[in-house]
């Protein structure tokens, strides 16, 4: 029996506020938390699901609007994000298998060079990031871990509050999915395999839920993770940690960040 951990929607780095002030869009407080459980439940697998890295600095959203960049460095953004994630996963987890799934604002990467195509071979996220030890899986691909599919879930469109459904509709399958900075729950059993459920989960985000994009907008968003176990045979239990006001209580142990 496996146990594993996966973890959605970082999108470490900055931006600036209403007030031109530099903020981030990563929570310290909620990755701590991640990190601290990840030490006591020792997983055989670490699944980062895409958009850890947020890459505003060259995102097209804010291409032409240079005040909204103004001294951000996506360069210093993924040296802290190996400092205080990437390096500490891949050290203190030296016999877990580790992947990396490419999310939608990672391949922001992958556009520079489609327009500079002189670039490439020397911008890619594998430079930027310390992932020699990690399976890097291309954007829209998907890891599969027994029974369970781990996607991003940008591939889905703009399903919104049936994202969980069409996951499970389109794959066939059971899926772990991001993306969407929520948690929401499908399943489907079919007629002819009823031992056999298929479950859509969108897993928790763990950036901040008021980014300045947002307007101040009411939205979804929720804070968390997801971790389990999958059997020899395949099959799977899996829960979801959902992290309020920093803090979470997992088999009785509270977290705090």
């Amino acid at each position: 029996m496996k146990r594993f951990v996966a973890l959605y929607d970082l999108h470490y780095g900055y931006e600036r506020d209403a007030y031109r002030h530099k903020k981030a869009l990563h929570d310290p407080r909620v990755m701590d938390i991640a990190l601290q459980f990840i030490k006591d439940f020792k997983p055989d697998e670490i699944i980062l699901g895409g958009d850890m890295l947020d890459c505003g600095a060259i995102s097209h959203h804010n291409k032409r609007k240079p005040a909204r960049i103004d001294g951000l460095r996506m360069l210093s953004d993924a040296h802290e994000l190996n400092e205080n994630l990437i390096r500490p996963l891949t050290e203190r987890n030296k016999n877990s298998s580790l992947t990396y799934i490419i999310g939608n604002h990672e391949d922001w990467i992958a556009d520079i060079v489609d327009e500079w195509p002189g670039l490439e071979g020397v911008v890619s996220l594998e430079n930027l990031l310390d992932l020699e030890r990690w399976r890097v899986v291309p954007q829209g691909g998907f890891y599969r871990l027994g029974k369970l599919y781990f996607i991003h879930g940008d591939s889905l469109g703009g399903a919104g509050e049936y994202a969980a459904k069409k996951a499970v509709l389109l794959y066939e399958s059971s899926v772990r999915l991001g993306h969407y900075h929520t948690y929401q729950v499908y399943t489907k059993t079919s007629a002819l395999a009823l031992k056999l459920p298929r479950t859509g989960m969108i897993v928790p985000c763990m950036c901040t839920r008021d980014p300045k994009y947002g307007e101040g907008r009411a939205n979804s968003w929720v804070q968390g993770f997801t971790y389990g176990y999958v059997r020899d045979d395949g099959s799977y239990s899996d829960y979801v940690a959902l992290i309020v006001n920093n803090r979470v209580t997992i088999n009785g142990k509270d977290y705090r960040g």
